[in-house]
């Protein structure tokens, strides 16, 4: 085995029973939980300081966690983009299944009713802890069932999640269903003649869930958005499908911050696509081109005009104390908030200049 570097020796310390593997591209960390251990890849040669996106990804119905990372291959993107890869297993119902208990629909069928939202969520701040995690870049994409499990975490962790990619997944029929706390970014993935998910939504029985595109309207709806649905260039994603058979559209005109919402329509796409080289690269560079936003990118934008510039800097100058009686108006200008506006105050200032801001 070859020497680990710093965060790997460090997270081995920390991790009781961790067990790590190499790989010719990256190596894996064996994460001891009350269900059992996850797998965690991580880059090879990355940096010991840097904090690096985390990529959580979730099974169908019936799947389990090493068939599903078969299928997506999103470990070979893992030294190229540098992120994070964690690939949990869910529970077994009475009939040796593995589920998650994603949507009234999908996929608890024997009423386990567990609560795999904190389960995922304990999950990822367990990695937090014991690896240098960029905490505004935790995404969470899943098939089928882990597409539907990817909408509640979205619902449930929306403070920790900066967004999702369902697969032939859906969110909840009924928008009051969710109540996500901020908004996340939404990628909807669904073969139009997907048999199993209907790409135009269906009934299980009782219980419905929404097609592709108003599982991206809701969305877009949480997110507060109120521009319409714009085309982008098509996407070449499916083997033995001619040419760019994914269309992709958006909402992103006029939505909270971190709020953009896209479906990716698979053009004779069934349930399970038989994807190209492109799926895994083109999903993570979604993910991690979704960030939450950083909350002190724009703080020197004292005027929120929009705009970090001049107007700005002649309002701090106008404030600036080197005295600890920062007080009332002035201390719009006290970025770093310890009572006084000065040099350092002027340094996160500069930092942001020229930024434009929501």
């Amino acid at each position: 085995m070859p020497i680990m570097s710093p965060r790997h020796l460090a997270a081995a310390l920390l991790l009781p029973g961790l067990i790590v593997t190499s790989a010719s591209a990256y190596e894996i960390v064996q994460i001891p939980t009350d269900r059992g251990n996850v797998a965690l890849y991580l880059p090879s040669d990355a940096a010991p300081e840097s904090a690096l996106p985390l990529v959580v990804s979730l099974h169908g119905y019936t799947g389990n966690a090493n068939e599903h990372e078969n299928y997506f291959k999103l470990r070979n993107q893992v030294d190229d983009k540098q992120f994070l890869l964690c690939v949990p297993n869910g529970l077994m119902n009475p009939q040796g299944d593995r589920f998650w208990y994603g949507t009234d629909v999908c996929c608890d069928f024997s009423f386990q009713r567990p609560d795999d939202s904190g389960y995922l969520r304990e999950l990822i701040e367990t990695i937090m802890v014991d690896q240098l995690v960029d905490p505004l870049s935790i995404h969470v994409v899943g098939h089928s069932n882990g597409g539907f499990m990817s909408y509640r975490m979205a619902c449930d962790n929306a403070d920790l999640v900066a967004s999702i990619a369902s697969l032939a997944g859906a969110t909840f029929a009924n928008p009051s269903a969710c109540s996500p706390s901020e908004p996340v970014h939404v990628l909807q993935i669904h073969g139009t003649a997907d048999d199993v998910i209907d790409y135009d939504g269906s009934c299980f029985g009782p219980f419905c869930y929404p097609g592709a595109l108003q599982s991206v309207l809701t969305w877009s709806n949480y997110n507060q958005c109120t521009g319409d649905l714009q085309s982008k260039e098509s996407l070449d994603l499916v083997g033995g499908i001619a040419g760019a058979e994914t269309s992709r559209s958006l909402v992103e005109k006029s939505c909270s911050e971190n709020g953009v919402c896209e479906l990716w329509s698979i053009n004779g796409g069934n349930h399970g696509p038989s994807f190209n080289g492109n799926f895994a690269r083109e999903l993570v560079d979604w993910l991690l081109g979704h960030r939450k936003p950083d909350p002190n990118e724009c703080i020197a934008d004292l005027n929120q005009d929009g705009t970090i510039d001049g107007v700005d800097l002649g309002l701090m100058l106008a404030a600036w104390s080197s005295i600890q009686d920062c007080q009332g108006e002035a201390c719009i200008a006290d970025l770093n908030a310890d009572l006084r506006v000065d040099g350092s105050d002027l340094g996160i200032f500069l930092s942001g200049w020229g930024n434009d801001c929501p």
